[in-house]
Parts: C-alpha cells; structure tokens; sequence
C-alpha cells in the first residue's frame, strides 16, 4: 500500500513539474516512479523525451523499445521516430512514420517527421514533395511550414522560403526554429561584400583575367543596394586591352515577390587605340505570376570588352534579356531565355535556348539542353562574330552534394554542336564543377572551374573543330 500511495502521488508531480518546464525535478520524480514501477508507461515515456531533449539519444531509443512492448500508440511511434532522425538513423524513421501514416494518413506530425527525415538524408526533391503534400492538407500547420522553408533554403531558394517562414511566424510567432531560420534568411539581407577573381583561356590563347568586389547593404527591408568595381584584363599575343568601371543598382521587392532593379557605372577601355570611357546602363524587373514559377526581363548597355580585339575598337554592347524558370512539381525544372543583343555599329545576335532538368535520385539530375544562337552582321568582316550561326543539344546530368559546411556540384553535358551555317556537325561536351565552404548565414567560399570545347563560349574569328575553352574562378562572400 506504501507503494502504491507513493506512486500515486509522485507521478501527478512529476507531470506538474515537466509541466512547468521543471524539468530536472520532473526526471527525479519519474525515475522514482520507475522505482516502484518499472514498466509505467507514462514515466518511460516522459523519460524518454527528456532524454533526447538532453542528448542522451541511445539511452532514449532504449526507452522507447521498452515503452513500446508495454504499450502501443501513434504518439509514442511518432515520438520514437523523431529520435530515431536526430540518431542519424533517418531510414529507419522513415520506415516507421510510414507506419503510423498508414494508420493515419492525415497526422501532421508523422508528415512533418517522414518529410524532414528525407530532407536530413540529403534527398531535397523527394522532401519537397512532401512537404508540398503535407502542406496541401494542413495550410495553417507552422512546423509544416518551417519544413517547408528549411528545405527550399537548402536548395539555395531564399527568396521563396522566405515567405512561407514569415507565414509559419504569424502562426507560432515564438517558434525558436522560425526565427532562427527567419534570422538565417534576412541574413542574406545584411550588409555584404563579394570578391570574384575568374582566369580563362582557349586553345586559341584568347586570354582573360578578372576581379570584381561589390558591396551590397539594405537601406530599407525591400531594398537592395549595390555598389561594384571591376577590372578585367584581355590578351592575345601581343595586343592586350584592359577595363574598368564602376557601377551602382538597386534592387526593390514587393509583398506579391515582384522585384524591379535599375543601375547606372560608368567602364574605361585602354588598349593600343588609346582609352575611352562609357556610360553603363543596367535594369529589369521579375515577376512570379505562380507560387513555384518567375519571369524576368532584363535590359543592360556596356562595352563589349570580351577580348582584346573588342577592347581596342571600343563597341557598346546593347542587350535584352527574357528568361522564365518554372517548377510545375518538386523535382522538375524548365528554364527558358530569349535574347537578343545589338551592337553600336549595326551587328546583332539572337539566342533563344531551354532547358529541362529532372530529380531522378539522391542529388542527381537528369535533362537536357538546346540553344540556338545566330548573328545578323550590318558591318561583315569585322571578325568578332563567329560564327554566323551555332546550335548546340545536349543531355545533362548534374550531381549536388551538401554536408555542412561544405557542398559541392559538378554537372557534364554531351551532344552535338554545328559551328556556322555550312559547318559539319561535330560532338559537343561540357564539365564544370563548384566546391564551397560556408560558415554562419551568409559567408561563403567558392571555387568554380568550367572545361568545354563548346563554340558558344567564345568571341572570335575562326572555330575549328579542335576548340578548347576553360576556366577557373574564386567566389568569396563576406557578411558585414
């Protein structure tokens, strides 16, 4: 009887102290419960979260085995295979969420779980979808919402997780998950600064190399200031041409996730021809006409600096730019650009290209890719345009790898290429490869490297069937 007096009297403590957040005297309280009663579910279970709540996470799966052959419930299956993900052991948690969801295919909870569990194991285009789905049958449910922001942030989507965290902030404004990842996304917003350095070279030894810092800071919460100075250097052989500018852009974004930009710099030319100086021009506004979809059209005016032949002849490079990214499902993306360019002694050029890419497993991509870009020449002979026509289809795949704090993404294409209008058609392939560090929210270093034997990416007179082109560049970001 002394037993069970006291047992009866320590549990309803123990609850009122895990109530109050008391939470060491509750741990007390339900190991001397134990004491009397080693099989008490309520005890074991409370145990058990303490547990992992303390790190202790073996001791707590321990407990739940236990708890789980004394009693039989979808919170303590749930509760279980949250643990089990912070373990590390995300398959088999998500074997078991899907256990409960075939009970309950409506539980919020166990959504949430399975889904983040997929996200954990590094699979964000399977987690996307379910986050999708999960939030399809409960629009209003935060934790749903934060998973949902965390996984589109770990693509590299601030923008768009942005706005469904600010959605689970109004539902759970306390949530220290949702601010600390509302904090990582206006991060992104802090005052920042970025250096770039980028080397090339053909098999042709046309020559570049480039540095670039920008300063960016937010004057006000939907406003983006930009302030960058860039010096490039062009070489082919004995002829070298230099430029330099300086250029500041704006940035504005509103509530409906429109944005309008507008910039003005001026860049000086210096070659053998002697040094001349123009006004820059940038502008463009982005639209989202649907939640996983944007369009954006974007003008820019600046010399055409790309070698060292245009560097001496001084042209102003006129462009227009149109381009949609569309995402009908997690997982499938379709990019569309058209643009076309003109110069200011009557040459143009046309591009128009898309291009489809599809999540087939674990970080891996699959798609293709087609362009088709061709020159109209008002002033032929001038020997920077090469060649009259280029079309190009490839199939992609591409490979994305993240373990905090490093990622990193290589991407290779094949296919064909005709190089002019009368040229034969000839393979065509690509490889290109980023591998970054990052610390805190914003800060990153990156290294890229591009190797391709692709006409495309080059300016110039002759394209031979043997053409190389490379490059490599260094990506630093700073927050401030």
């Amino acid at each position: 009887m002394v037993a069970t007096g006291a047992l009866a009297a320590q549990l309803p403590e123990a609850e009122d102290a895990f109530g109050r957040g008391e939470y060491r005297l509750a741990r007390a309280l339900y190991d001397s419960v134990l004491r009397f009663d080693s099989l008490n579910p309520r005890a074991l279970y409370r145990l058990a979260v303490l547990d992992s709540w303390d790190g202790y996470l073996k001791r707590s799966l321990a407990r739940f085995l236990k708890l789980r052959g004394v009693e039989q419930s979808l919170d303590i299956a749930v509760a279980h295979a949250r643990v089990l993900s912070w373990d590390g052991q995300t398959r088999w948690s998500e074997a078991l969420y899907d256990s409960v969801l075939a009970v309950d295919a409506t539980r919020a909870d166990a959504l949430a779980g399975r889904a983040r569990a997929v996200a954990w194991m590094g699979d964000l285009d399977r987690a996307e979808r379910l986050w999708r789905d999960a939030l399809e049958r409960h629009p209003d449910d935060a934790e749903i919402l934060i998973g949902l922001a965390q996984t589109l942030y770990w693509e590299g989507r601030p923008g768009l997780a942005e706005g469904y965290i600010a959605r689970a902030l109004a539902l759970a404004p306390a949530d220290p998950t949702a601010r600390n990842l509302f904090d990582q996304v206006r991060a992104e917003r802090r005052p920042a600064l970025s250096v770039s350095s980028d080397g090339s070279s053909d098999i042709e030894n046309n020559r570049f190399v480039a540095v670039a810092v920008t300063f960016s800071a937010s004057p006000a919460p939907a406003l983006r200031g930009s302030l960058r100075g860039s010096w490039r250097r062009n070489d082919l052989g004995a002829l070298v041409g230099t430029s330099s500018g300086l250029e500041a852009w704006l940035v504005r974004s509103f509530p409906s996730g429109t944005t309008v930009r507008a910039g003005a710099g001026a860049r000086s030319l210096e070659a053998d021809s002697g040094a001349r100086t123009f006004a820059t021009l940038q502008g463009g506004i982005g639209l989202r006409p649907t939640k996983f979809s944007s369009v954006s059209i974007a003008y820019a005016r600046y010399p055409f600096d790309e070698t060292a032949l245009l560097v001496r002849r001084g042209f102003v490079w006129n462009e227009l730019d149109v381009s949609a990214d569309i995402a009908p499902r997690a997982g499938l993306d379709i990019f569309i650009v058209g643009n076309g360019s003109w110069l200011s002694d009557g040459n143009r050029r046309l591009i128009g290209a898309t291009a489809v890419m599809v999540g087939v497993a674990n970080g891996v991509r699959l798609g293709a890719y087609t362009r088709v870009m061709g020159y109209r020449e008002a002033n032929p002979g001038r020997g920077y345009f090469a060649p009259d026509r280029f079309i190009v289809a490839e199939g992609r795949a591409a490979y994305a790898w993240r373990r905090q704090p490093w990622a990193a993404r290589v991407s290779g294409g094949l296919g064909a290429q005709q190089v002019g209008s009368s040229g034969p058609t000839q393979v065509e392939w690509h490889g290109d490869l980023t591998v970054s560090r990052s610390w805190r929210a914003l800060n990153e270093l990156a290294l890229v490297a591009v190797y391709t034997n692709s006409a495309a990416a080059r300016t110039g007179a002759d394209v031979t069937p043997t053409y190389r082109y490379w490059s490599i560049g260094l990506r630093l970001r700073r927050g401030l």
